[in-house]
C-alpha cells in the first residue's frame, strides 16, 4: 500500500483518506505531526504512523518530492 503525506497550501483543516490501494494525509503548511496523529488516531498501525513520521521529519529516509498546483506530494523513494 502506498502512503502519501500531502501539504498543500490551501489546506485549513488536515484530512485521511484510505483506498485499496493508498493511504493519503493532508495537512497545511501550519500544521505538525501531532494534527496528523488527531486525524488518523485510531485508523492506522504502529507501522503506517511510523511511515508517515519518516515522510515527515526524517531527513534521510528516501523520500519523493513532487510539486502538483498547491500540493507538495510526499512518498517513499522506491
Amino acid at each position: 500500500m502506498k502512503i502519501l503525506l500531502i501539504v498543500s497550501d490551501n489546506c485549513l483543516e488536515p484530512s485521511f483518506t484510505n483506498t485499496a490501494t493508498e493511504i493519503r494525509v493532508t495537512i497545511g503548511l501550519e500544521h505538525d505531526f501531532d494534527d496528523i496523529l488527531d486525524v488518523t488516531r485510531g485508523l492506522l498501525t504502529n507501522e503506517q504512523l511510523a511511515h508517515l513520521h519518516r515522510l515527515w521529519a526524517d531527513d534521510t529516509f528516501p523520500r519523493n518530492f513532487e510539486r502538483n498546483g498547491a500540493d507538495l506530494i510526499i512518498t517513499a523513494r522506491e
